[in-house]
């Protein structure tokens, strides 16, 4: 009988070689694999959180019967509105079941800081913390409770309020103490410049801050009533950055109900 031999040295080398290899090309595609999977999911997150903040503010700007944005001359709860952190202010209805009176809120959104916001709202990031603005929304407050905003919601029909010039109502119970100085800072939201008291939402984290975006985040146009909203979504995604879209997500709204 013969005797059969086995692999030599060699050939076993050779084999080893082509594991490493087949070895080294799988870890590869898997690690490249999860790397489009996750740079996926966060693209797939990142369009949706651009579409959930400018379809919210989209309404609001509808709705809104004064608008301003403010770079200068115009500070909420004692922040500054900047170029850096600038502000859109809508005051805007909300109507009673009935349709005879209406609140008016006044809503201020700021781009500002992430360290402004509590910990318990934020996920822990310290690479957004140095990266990324929020947006935060600041509304004014209830106008029959005790101490609150200033100005508070305005209280009166729509019809009242939109007249030229406005009649603004008072006396209880239909109407809040200083409801007046609360309707006329609303209606006259250009000439404000302090704002205080007002409640603090976040609306939007992970954005591009306002400086790196190459235009302004808030534009209006009073010849057509327009307010144009531009953001981009920024995060850190396996250790790359990551912005969405590549250039700003620009949103053009008309403010219809203006005057």
């Amino acid at each position: 009988m013969k005797a059969h031999a086995g692999l030599t040295l060699v050939e076993l080398l050779v084999a080893l070689a082509l594991m490493g290899i087949v070895f080294v090309l799988l870890t590869s595609w898997q690690a490249s694999t999860l790397d489009l999977s996750t740079r996926t999911a966060a693209l797939s997150h990142s369009l949706a959180e651009l579409n959930d903040t400018s379809g919210y503010l989209g309404d609001r700007i509808r709705a809104a019967v004064r608008v301003r944005v403010a770079t200068a001359g115009l500070s909420v709860n004692s922040l500054s509105c900047t170029n850096d952190h600038p502000c859109l202010a809508l005051v805007v209805p909300d109507h009673s079941s009935g349709g005879t009176l209406a609140r008016y809120h006044l809503h201020v959104y700021r781009l500002e800081i992430r360290s402004r916001v509590a910990p318990a709202d934020k996920v822990a990031d310290p690479w957004a913390e140095a990266n990324v603005q929020v947006l935060r929304e600041y509304r004014s407050t209830d106008p029959f409770g005790g101490s609150g905003s200033t100005p508070r919601d305005c209280v009166g029909s729509p019809a009242q309020l939109l007249a030229s010039p406005p009649m603004i109502g008072s006396g209880a119970p239909a109407y809040p103490p200083n409801n007046l100085a609360s309707c006329q800072a609303l209606l006259n939201l250009n000439a404000a410049t302090s704002l205080a008291g007002m409640q603090p939402y976040l609306v939007a984290d992970y954005l591009t801050p306002a400086g790196n975006l190459g235009d302004a985040p808030f534009a209006y146009s009073p010849a057509d009533r327009t307010v144009t909203l531009r953001f981009q979504y920024r995060q850190r995604v396996r250790g790359r950055e990551m912005r969405t879209p590549d250039s700003p997500y620009t949103l053009t709204v008309q403010a219809r109900n203006l005057p």
